[in-house]
């Protein structure tokens, strides 16, 4: 059995090695679909951190009329924060929102010199509200205008920040939906010139292929081979575009880094480099495997 196997990878590597320019041409199509596969993944990654992130700063602020006293504010805190699904409930006073206000336009003197000249606090008492989980925020703000609430609640900002998320969600989605067809897109092609190449191969060497059903040789070890060199191709393919994707995320890390501080390309893909290049060697190996098959399947006839 070990002979046999050796046997057969032998002669894989050896169709390999002879078609030079079409193993190469065929491996450089599978490096672009690996390539992009591989860009995919890490464009999914910044999408989700993106999200997560504008998650996370998304809250509900409820902003309370002029009228209503501290100690009514302060009771609807209480039952919010009794609600199973808000993680904190934050009170700040109509003075602590002007003071808050008055310090982020400190440098604007036409800010600073309006509000002095008015004789009341313009900005009301609200409260700024966070769910464990974002999903959650309609059942809040339905909470919030339930008729208890109405008559004290001016406004409420939810819907604005839950139409940005949507948005970005969407756009992730969209993304996310167009690469992977143009990955499909390029893995048919990729398996196309596989395919061909077999084909190719099977074509020159049919004489050989007789003389070894003359001398007994089982169609195991005709085919075998074939397999083998479609596989080779999907390997060299996986090997490259490691070497390609990694000092480009390397390079480019940085630099979204910069765009998004706390999120790491590199970082990411360090971390979880064996799941990634094991991914990249199995789908690769996967393409040239298959289309070796199909082309087995299709033209030789043992």
């Amino acid at each position: 059995m070990k002979k046999s196997l050796r046997r057969i990878f032998q002669v894989g590597w050896i169709n390999f090695k002879r078609n030079r320019y079409l193993s190469i041409g065929t491996t450089g199509v599978m490096v672009l679909v690996l390539v992009l596969f591989s860009g995919l993944m890490a464009v999914n990654f910044l999408s989700s951190e993106i999200v997560i992130s504008l998650q996370e700063k998304v809250d509900v602020s409820a902003y309370f009329k002029t009228d209503i006293s501290e100690e009514e504010i302060l009771g609807i805190k209480s039952e919010l924060e009794l609600l199973s699904n808000v993680k904190n409930v934050e009170y700040i006073s109509a003075v602590q929102a002007l003071d808050e206000f008055k310090e982020r336009h400190a440098g604007d003197a036409i800010i600073q010199d309006s509000l002095a000249e008015l004789d009341f606090n313009p900005l009301q008492a609200s409260l700024n509200i966070k769910a464990d989980d974002p999903s959650q925020f309609a059942s809040i703000v339905q909470f919030l205008e339930a008729n208890q609430f109405r008559s004290v609640i001016d406004k409420i900002n939810f819907y604005e920040n839950e139409k940005v998320i949507e948005r970005l969600q969407s756009i992730s989605g969209g993304i996310q939906n167009w690469g992977f067809i143009l990955t499909m897109i390029l893995a048919v092609i990729a398996v196309l010139v596989t395919f061909n190449t077999i084909r190719l191969t099977i074509y020159n060497q049919r004489q050989e292929i007789e003389i070894m059903k003359l001398v007994g040789g089982s169609n195991w070890h005709i085919k075998a081979p074939y397999l083998v060199e479609g596989g080779l191709y999907g390997a060299f393919a996986a090997a490259v575009t490691a070497a390609i994707f990694y000092p480009t995320i390397f390079f480019v890390s940085p630099k979204v880094e910069s765009l998004m501080p706390g999120v790491s390309l590199i970082s990411y893909f360090k971390t979880n480099m064996f799941q990634f290049l094991f991914l990249v060697f199995f789908v690769g190996v996967l393409l040239g495997v298959v289309s070796s098959f199909v082309a087995i399947r299709r033209f030789l006839k043992v």
